[in-house]
């Protein structure tokens, strides 16, 4: 799938899975969409998009599978969520806008 080291991608997958279910808990579902991811995960996602956009697509299309598995956010309000947090300035690759995560997002949606 990539030219990543190996587990470099599923490390961030699990990290940006587990960052939706924690703060799905800890905000509620309605609350979700507006909440930013942590800081560290997007610019991990960022990085994978600007090195490999196709892997950064696929990374994110099972990430919002297994997090909206069993008790999970809905996908609606996960991936809201993760459109938000992809507007928010991190460092190296900066504040993407609202277009750009809009179909970032569309990609990822559509390879589930």
């Amino acid at each position: 799938m990539s030219d990543f080291p190996d587990g470099v991608c599923g490390a961030i997958r699990h990290a940006l899975v587990f960052n939706l279910r924690d703060h799905h808990q800890r905000f509620g579902e309605e609350e979700l969409s507006a909440s930013d991811l942590y800081f560290e995960i997007v610019e991990a996602l960022k990085w994978v998009h600007a090195t490999n956009a196709d892997t950064a697509v696929h990374l994110v299309s099972r990430a919002l599978a297994e997090a909206t598995d069993e008790g999970g956010p809905t996908l609606d309000a996960a991936a809201q969520c993760l459109r938000h947090s992809l507007t928010q300035s991190s460092g190296s690759y900066g504040k993407w806008t609202a277009d750009e995560a809009e179909r970032f997002l569309t990609a990822a949606l559509i390879l589930r």
